[in-house]
């Protein structure tokens, strides 16, 4: 199995690829916020050379669908759909905050998948033994919580986890609410730039991905895109505007 995957929801761009003929993998990420077009087609360049891989071998490759940022959710799907155009590899989107629980479907309590939205708000969701229970949501921390049992230990996990959690700490004392970094072991071929938490999602973007590819579950269609919670900037001033919806 030869796969690409990248993770762009956030200010940190996540590579990996697999060579499963060679069976050596590579994970690459980079936190660069803005400047994540600049070295896309590099990192993927780099994780597939580190695998002896060529484009046109790729099995499958897979991305974040959303929620995340606007713009890198929009240069994932842009390359990817590139390949699959060029050469027929099929593309597999996970939804994001999926992506992140995935590492933790075995805890016995809550997991909260997290992206700090900005405006006191974040994108989230309640899993528990790796099924969604509630959302996603765009919401404040208050109204997240809501959706858990107050007696219950919250796992925050993603990116922003640790803000997450030291915000909810302050707003609500008396929660039991802890983080977890995960390791990244899980790559044998080098691990370059690479924060643990946007590593470990893309690794299982690639995992969860396989097992779609092996059960041949319906790919990306050339039609869809990524999902959104919130509108853009754009969108919203424009109904200020207009006093309309985009």
């Amino acid at each position: 199995m030869n796969a690409l995957a990248i993770d762009s929801s956030s200010s940190a761009i996540a590579f990996a690829a697999v060579n499963g003929e060679g069976r050596s993998s590579s994970v690459l990420s980079l936190d660069i916020g803005m400047h994540q077009s600049e070295k896309l087609l590099e990192g993927i360049q780099s994780v597939l050379s580190h695998c002896g891989l060529q484009a046109a071998e790729l099995d499958f490759t897979a991305l974040c669908a959303g929620p995340g940022t606007f713009t890198g959710l929009r240069l994932a799907f842009s390359a990817l759909k590139a390949l699959n155009l060029a050469y027929g590899i099929p593309t597999y989107a996970i939804p994001t905050l999926e992506a992140i629980a995935y590492p933790y479907r075995q805890w016995r309590g809550a997991v909260i998948p997290v992206l700090d939205a900005k405006k006191q708000s974040f994108y989230a969701a309640v899993y528990r033994r790796g099924e969604m229970q509630a959302g996603p949501f765009d919401a404040s921390i208050t109204d997240i919580l809501k959706h858990t049992d107050p007696e219950e230990f919250i796992l925050a996990a993603g990116p922003d986890a640790a803000f997450f959690a030291e915000q909810a700490r302050s707003l609500c004392p008396e929660r039991h609410i802890g983080t977890f970094v995960p390791c990244t072991d899980g790559a044998d071929g080098p691990v370059t730039g690479c924060t643990a938490s946007s590593c470990t999602t893309v690794i299982c973007l690639l995992e969860a991905a396989a097992q779609r590819f092996r059960a041949k579950e319906k790919p990306l269609e050339e039609y869809e895109g990524p999902f959104y919670i919130r509108k853009s900037e754009a969108e919203l001033s424009l109904a200020d505007k207009t006093g309309q919806d985009a």
